[in-house]
């Protein structure tokens, strides 16, 4: 999917900008971010400490370790020998899921601009005198992910300890609010870079949050989706109208249309890849 069809292009100067980001995108991140986590993975058994090397340190940055700038990223949320595998494997499913959804423009710069922005916060508190090894940024970062992939999936259903049956959207939520409380007496940098991985999803998926809730911005609308589909004798004429979703041009005028290689019309958050 392009960039182009996930928004709205209001300019020559946005539809630039918009192709500039098309090839600027990386296809399958999220799988090559997996892959190296693995990689760090089989590195660590190999040469314990090796993590070490990697971390998202201010201090050894601004002694020249410039590579801790990125490297962070392909540290493992876990080095369990029995969860590493399961951990890899749910990252790379959100990871197709999201890109299916959104694109792989769009993911790039969302989980691109996640990761500038924790990197940008760990610089501030070092510079400031507050530098810590901060290994904790790349669990905030996949939690956006997760936050991601539930904001444009909340129905769907996953086996919390293989067992359990819960909506993503609960698990998500849960997930976010467990992470708010272990970071409760940790140091500012670990609060701060976890606010930044929350601005960072809200500030790219604030309108798919108010569609499924929209109590969040006070108002009294409902979706389509949440209430009984009325008859087509109830439905008022319309010239566009999502197959995923059911919304049209009239219930929600800001939506852009488009027509898959089916024939069948979607709205921007659902065309098909």
């Amino acid at each position: 999917m392009r960039f182009t069809r996930s928004f709205q292009m209001s300019s020559p100067f946005s539809e630039y900008i918009h192709r500039f980001l098309d090839r600027c995108s990386i296809p399958g991140l999220i799988r090559y971010v997996a892959l190296f986590n693995a990689l760090v993975f089989v590195l660590h058994l190999l040469v314990p400490g090796f993590i070490s090397v990697l971390t998202l340190n201010p201090s050894l940055v601004l002694e020249g370790q410039i590579w801790r700038l990125v490297t962070w990223i392909f540290i493992p949320e876990t080095l369990s020998p029995f969860w590493i595998f399961f951990a890899l494997l749910f990252l790379l499913y959100i990871g197709d899921g999201l890109e299916n959804a959104i694109g792989s423009a769009k993911l790039t710069l969302f989980y691109g601009s996640g990761m500038v922005a924790c990197t940008i916060i760990a610089l501030a508190f070092g510079l400031s005198g507050y530098g810590i090894t901060l290994a904790r940024a790349n669990t905030f970062l996949n939690l956006s992910l997760l936050l991601a992939y539930a904001t444009v999936y909340p129905d769907f259903t996953v086996l919390l300890f293989f067992v359990i049956p819960m909506r993503i959207a609960w698990l998500a939520l849960i997930s976010a609010i467990l992470m708010i409380f272990s970071s409760l007496g940790e140091p500012p940098v670990v609060a701060a870079t976890l606010a930044a991985a929350f601005l960072n999803f809200f500030f790219f998926f604030h309108r798919d949050l108010l569609a499924h809730f929209p109590f969040l911005k006070g108002g009294a609308v409902r979706l389509p989706a949440l209430v009984p589909r009325k008859s087509k004798e109830e439905l008022p004429e319309t010239l566009h109208r999502c197959e995923a979703c059911g919304r049209t041009e009239v219930t929600h005028p800001d939506l852009d249309f488009r027509v898959a290689a089916t024939g069948h019309e979607y709205c921007r958050e659902h065309l098909p890849k």
